[in-house]
């Protein structure tokens, strides 16, 4: 038997051809570092979807009894970090001066940020709903992308794995079978006749709304804010929280990345071709809460009261 090689640091994690992936297409100096930050951008956002997926894989088709959420938790504190950390990569891409970047911008005509298959997949793992995006020269967004990369996406998440649902669907099942959910006197006395509560409780206030989650679901996360301080309520508090954590550091990615756009490039077209519209315009039309996928998390805030004001369940099932 032939013996096998010894591991070193360079082998395992390859080392040498990660160091040779960076080729330069210009003379410009500062277009290495354009192309070592967007590489590490791809890095971290592989290991979003690896902990982001693995996550949904973990709710679905679980009860609210047999979910690991001490390992969901620690996995989506991880990516609420790693997308903090690639926000702090555009300072960096910042200390590059604007004239700096126009000596090899010309040669990266037909390629974009934009394309970026990883981070249209993050979005999509999450939840964000194709009908909810901005359009990109009239045209869906998979239309701009490379015909390869548009078919995956077309057909992801994969149906094979939890039915394809999202993050976001497969935590609004979670949400829906909360413990005392169905404690109808605990929920008149919350009510209070205080119409604030209608979207809730009232099945057609509740469809006249723009909600993304069901009815139920809203209903579940009240009821985990509500009882954050008791034992059984305080894990899936974090999970929302955390949640809610993640949408912020996207919204923060977004705003920086359009801040950044507009110091380097102005009102130029970006280099993905928007026709007649500036990269920096488009960006800033995508910053909208159409891209918050835990958006009726947020909202649930509306509807809290004073610890005082709230009452104690009577469903045997509940706290």
């Amino acid at each position: 038997m032939a013996e096998k090689p010894k591991l070193t640091y360079d082998s395992y994690l390859k080392i040498t051809p990660l160091l040779e992936c960076q080729e330069p297409i210009s003379e410009a100096h500062d277009e290495h570092l354009f192309i070592i930050v967007h590489q590490a951008f791809e890095l971290w956002f592989k290991q979003v979807l690896h902990d982001v997926d693995s996550v949904r894989m973990l709710f679905y088709d679980k009860d609210w009894d047999n979910i690991r959420l001490h390992k969901a938790i620690n996995r989506l504190q991880r990516v609420v970090l790693v997308l903090k950390l690639v926000v702090e990569h555009f300072h960096i891409l910042e200390t590059m001066p604007p004239l700096n970047f126009v000596d090899f911008r010309d040669e990266l005509t037909g390629g974009s940020e934009f394309q970026s298959l990883q981070f249209r997949k993050i979005e999509k793992l999450l939840g964000i709903k194709d009908d909810k995006r901005e359009k990109y020269e009239d045209q869906d967004y998979q239309d701009k992308m490379d015909p390869n990369d548009k078919e995956i996406l077309l057909k992801y998440p994969n149906k094979d794995a939890a039915d394809g649902r999202t993050l976001r669907g497969v935590v609004e099942i979670w949400l829906a079978s909360t413990p005392g959910i169905d404690d109808s006197k605990f929920w008149g006395k919350y009510r209070q006749n205080k119409e604030e509560l209608d979207p809730l409780l009232d099945e057609s206030k509740y469809k006249t709304g723009s909600w993304q989650m069901s009815q139920r679901s809203l209903q579940g996360a009240l009821l985990i804010m509500l009882h954050q301080d008791k034992p059984e309520f305080q894990m899936p508090y974090q999970i929302i929280t955390l949640l809610m954590d993640i949408d912020v550091a996207l919204m923060k990615w977004r705003s920086t990345h359009i801040h950044m756009v507009h110091r380097m490039i102005g009102q130029k077209q970006g280099t993905g071709g928007t026709k007649g519209t500036s990269g920096y315009d488009y960006l800033r039309a995508t910053y909208n809460d159409n891209y918050k996928v835990f958006r009726d998390l947020f909202n649930m805030a509306t509807y809290l009261r004073p610890r005082e004001e709230i009452p104690k369940m009577t469903d045997p099932t509940g706290c």
